[in-house]
């Protein structure tokens, strides 16, 4: 039996991808444990890679290959494959607004989608804001006397609150929004990979694309399909097992985090 693949992502993007997504893990594991550390996990953590100056090193070089990575992104997506369907439009209004009705029952039909869907464009610019307010903070922390120079101490001590606070805010819309929309339900999910996506994936998400790219008949080329394997059940269900309880202990992890966060900032501008 054959299954079509439609194309969703080209070599150049998923690159992109994998760099960004690389570069912000790094970001988070070497981060978190200086904003913390005294936890025991933060100490492991930092051994984990070296020691500290390993963990400022590769701090700072995922920073500068984040922003990096954004500019080329953004120089490539204007210049060389520009798609004005990413930003947003009445139809996303409207689809969220269905979509709200048919979880509450209030429809039977779900919102057809087409290439983006409102909750990945709002991913895909909050990813955007977020790789902006950390990469601008980011360096004025990095050289944070130098940056005294040219702007007040109250603007460093405030970037440095913004630098936490987006860490924390990009790390729970990451592990929590987009790993769930996008793994937990499709595992294993390896379109970040080959760059392709199911035909049934793209039939119940993006109806809208599909039934385009059907007429227009663009998936009829052969490297476009590949034949279904049977998978093995038995290792694809223990896979995702696993993936639940470390999805579940992130979230719970990352949670817990916010609280702190929080916490210490209430003491910090409200009781004093």
């Amino acid at each position: 039996m054959v299954e079509l693949k439609f194309k969703r992502f080209t070599l150049n993007q998923r690159i992109q991808h994998i760099i960004f997504f690389t570069s912000f893990i790094l970001l988070a594991y070497t981060g978190f444990p200086l904003k913390f550390p005294e936890e025991w996990w933060s100490r492991w953590m930092i051994e984990s890679v070296g020691g500290f100056d390993n963990r400022t090193f590769i701090h700072h070089f995922s920073g500068l290959a984040m922003i990096g990575v954004s500019i080329y992104h953004v120089v490539y997506h204007i210049l060389e494959k520009p798609r004005y369907d990413i930003i947003f439009n009445l139809k996303d209004l409207e689809d969220f607004q269905q979509q709200i009705r048919y979880y509450l029952r209030y429809s039977d039909e779900h919102p057809k989608f087409g290439r983006y869907t409102w909750k990945q464009k709002f991913e895909y610019f909050g990813a955007g804001f977020g790789a902006v307010i950390m990469g601008f903070t980011g360096l004025l922390m990095w050289q944070p006397f130098e940056a005294m120079k040219y702007f007040p101490i109250g603007f460093v001590q405030i970037a440095n609150l913004f630098h936490t606070w987006e860490a924390v805010l990009a790390s729970i819309a990451v592990f929590i929004g987009h790993i769930y929309d996008e793994h937990f339900g499709k595992f294993p999910n390896l379109s970040w990979l080959t760059g392709n996506i199911p035909e049934e994936e793209m039939r119940h998400e993006h109806p809208v694309e599909y039934e385009e790219a059907m007429k227009s008949q663009k998936i009829v080329d052969p490297e476009n399909m590949e034949h279904k394997e049977n998978k093995n059940i038995l290792i694809v269900g223990f896979a995702k097992l696993v993936f639940t309880i470390l999805f579940f202990a992130i979230c719970i992890w990352m949670l817990w985090i916010s609280y702190s966060v929080l916490t210490e900032a209430v003491k910090t501008f409200m009781v004093r």
